[in-house]
């Protein structure tokens, strides 16, 4: 199915400034409140707004209404730049060096552009190829339906169980564990909370912690039988026996640390139910150990865990492998799926496998049950919730193949990244606040899709082409003056999870696709510090370069290098700073939107930044004057807002100042001494 053609607009030329140099309209004006009116509400819920970039987990996306906005204020045609009418970009081609997300691509190519992609990580050039070309919904509902039945084909008898109640086969829908730790005297089990489930107008379902019971009543119920270890809440940190601190059983593989406890299934007669293990249950999971030692791929090198900021937690846990982090049985899931995808061709098998390794952010050992609360009922705390590894008292091992929408299954996951994703591209729709109440406008005349290529001159003709390609940026094969706009995101100095954390993922996904990616690139070229031991500079070395490279094709008098930025540390300004001068960008405007939901659980307890500042530059020509930055004084730093648009409008001071580097580092310091307190934290 072809992409829908938008119509072509003949634009109107930029107008001159008293000098005869093109102005740009972001040069001068940004609509910061509107801006900022829709960043508010998006960022508490990105995934809905922007359904179509979310197929595969990646970090610190911005707003997508942000960078629609600053692509609006690239579009010649004034009629054409309001927010809500279609298109203005037609002809023209958009370059995001550091594409990440890939925010910046779908955005531009919704309006019409022709854009082109870089990243030297293979997760996001993977997704923003998989969700940006155009297959009609209708045939990934088709190729779906046909993996998820032979998965489940595959895999249902491992999660089987009998009701408690008719004593039927019913399918489970997670197991909940345990976590063993011990004292001086014994061994115990650790639950986050000994309520299962709350509900309206009855009794809780709890777990009994002396018989490990499952039970309804209103009543405390303990069947008085034998358990191998006292169930205990977190929080209880000395034994009341022989008071000694409790320990975690470091010594042992990650997944015997953990013991399962409690079984949540679906009956067809009785719904759901909780339930404890019985002996048919133990002889399935004994059956289970027994064929997942005959995997192959457990054979396989490549899955022991990098030393990394993030990665370290896991070393810190003597957690050595990341096959540690899922059960037997999740394993047997991911065999089968690395089996099951090499039946389908290319197309399919890109979106299917990216499928298949975001579900496993709600398929590991490192799951939390949070399913309690009776308005939430099964919910699942995913890995990387707090954006690290979280180790759970309380560990839920998901059925990704259970039948039902419920949380983190694979159908779940399908029709909601992959199908409502697809159905929202077709006709993307944007938020309108009137009279403080918010309204749906779609767009039409905008498509989130469009053709792939495979080098820059096929983006000479046509629109919403995207030439996508995994490499280093510091080197773009393409040629001089070839872009009109350098639009991107680039990483905040020190935020290295992009990198480490995503080694959960790429693990799998080399097996999944080994040909459509280098798999062996090197993940410390990218432009990001990796903390004490790092090089010093490398953050300044490696963005000049980058910097030098989008000031060689991006078009010399209207050409723009907009990004985003924010960060606490004077290091981070000082580098970026040095960057910039060292590709002879000087700062045309700046301004400040809202780019974190402030109850967001990584930065709410810190004293963390909350906006963006978006920065306009141009190369500099001898032909043209800098535009006069006063220089700071201070810059305010208990207003999130204001300290993030002083600094914004430092850069341009410093970037006109006849300041050797050192001289740059000193002054910044100067300039934000005190400002970086909880920086390892609030960083990005």
């Amino acid at each position: 199915m072809p992409v829908p053609v938008q119509q072509v607009f003949s634009f109107l030329n930029f107008d001159p400034d008293k000098d005869g140099v093109p102005v740009v309209p972001i040069d001068e004006t940004f609509p910061e409140e509107a801006a900022n009116e829709l960043a508010s509400l998006e960022s508490f819920n990105k995934h809905l707004y922007r359904p179509n970039t979310y197929l595969h987990k990646w970090w610190a996306r911005r707003s997508g209404t942000t960078f629609r906005y600053i692509l609006k204020q690239l579009v010649a045609d004034p009629a054409k730049r309001d927010f809500y009418e279609p298109g203005g970009l037609e002809g023209k081609i958009i370059l995001d060096p550091l594409m990440g997300g890939g925010t910046t691509l779908h955005e531009a190519v919704r309006m019409g552009a022709n854009v082109i992609g870089v990243d030297i990580d293979p997760i996001p050039v993977l997704q923003v190829r998989a969700s940006l070309n155009w297959i009609p919904v209708e045939q990934k509902i088709k190729a779906f339906k046909l993996f998820f039945n032979a998965l489940h084909n595959v895999l249902y008898s491992f999660y089987q169980t009998r009701c408690p109640v008719c004593q039927e086969l019913s399918e489970v829908q997670f197991v909940l564990y345990g976590l063993r730790r011990r004292c001086g005297c014994r061994e115990v089990l650790f639950v986050d909370n000994l309520v299962l489930r709350e509900n309206n107008n009855k009794p809780s379902i709890k777990l009994c912690g002396v018989c490990g019971e499952v039970y309804g009543t209103a009543e405390v119920h303990c069947n008085g039988g034998h358990v191998e270890a006292a169930i205990l809440t977190k929080g209880q940190v000395k034994c009341g026996i022989c008071y000694s601190p409790f320990q975690d059983i470091l010594e042992e593989p990650f997944p015997q640390r953990y013991r399962p406890l409690v079984i949540v299934g679906v009956c067809p007669a009785h719904s759901q139910f909780f339930k404890r293990l019985d002996e048919d249950d133990r002889e399935r999971l004994k059956y289970i150990e027994m064929t997942v030692r005959n995997l192959h791929f457990l054979e396989l090198h490549g899955f022991n865990i990098p030393t990394g900021p993030k990665s370290d937690d896991l070393h810190r846990r003597n957690i050595r492998s990341f096959l540690e982090l899922f059960t037997p049985r999740q394993l047997i899931y991911l065999h089968t799926a690395i089996r099951l995808l090499a039946d389908f061709p290319p197309d399919k098998r890109l979106w299917l496998s990216l499928l298949i390794s975001t579900s496993l952010e709600f398929n590991s050992l490192l799951c939390g049950y949070k399913g309690v609360d009776r308005r939430r009922p099964g919910a699942i705390r995913h890995v990387f919730s707090h954006h690290a590894y979280s180790f759970p008292y309380t560990a839920l091992e998901n059925n990704p193949v259970f039948t039902g929408k419920t949380s983190g299954t694979l159908r779940r996951l399908f029709f909601d990244r992959v199908a409502r994703g697809g159905r929202w591209a077709m006709l993307p729709t944007e938020r309108r606040i009137v009279n403080g109440k918010t309204i749906e406008v779609k767009i039409h005349g905008e498509v989130d899709g469009g053709q792939a290529v495979i080098s820059f001159d096929m983006l000479r003709e046509g629109d919403r082409r995207f030439y996508v390609f995994q490499g280093d940026s510091r080197q773009l094969p393409l040629p001089d003056e070839s872009v009109d706009y350098v639009v991107t995101d680039p990483p905040y100095y020190d935020n290295v999870q992009y990198s480490d954390l995503s080694n959960f993922f790429r693990v799998w996904l080399r097996l999944f696709l080994p040909e459509e990616a280098d798999w062996r690139y090197d993940q410390y070229a990218s432009a990001v510090f990796e903390g004490e031991d790092s090089q010093a500079g490398k953050y300044a070395a490696a963005l000049a370069q980058i910097w030098e490279e989008c000031a060689r094709v991006v078009k010399k008098e209207t050409g723009r290098l907009v990004f985003t930025f924010h960060h606490f540390k004077p290091e981070a300004w000082a580098e970026l700073t040095i960057s910039l001068k060292r590709a002879g960008f000087v700062l045309l405007n700046r301004y400040v939107v809202l780019s974190e939901n402030p109850t967001s659980v990584h930065i709410r307890t810190l004293k963390a930044l909350k906006h963006d500042v978006i920065l306009v530059l141009r190369p500099n020509s001898a032909n043209s004057e800098r535009p006069q930055w006063s220089e700071p004084s201070r810059i305010e730093q208990m207003d999130s807002y204001a300290f993030s648009r002083d600094c914004g409008a430092a850069l341009g001071w410093f970037l006109n100042a006849e300041l050797s580097e050192e001289q740059i580092h000193s002054k910044w310091k100067n300039l934000l001494v005190g400002g970086g307190r909880n920086n390892d934290k609030a960083s990005g």
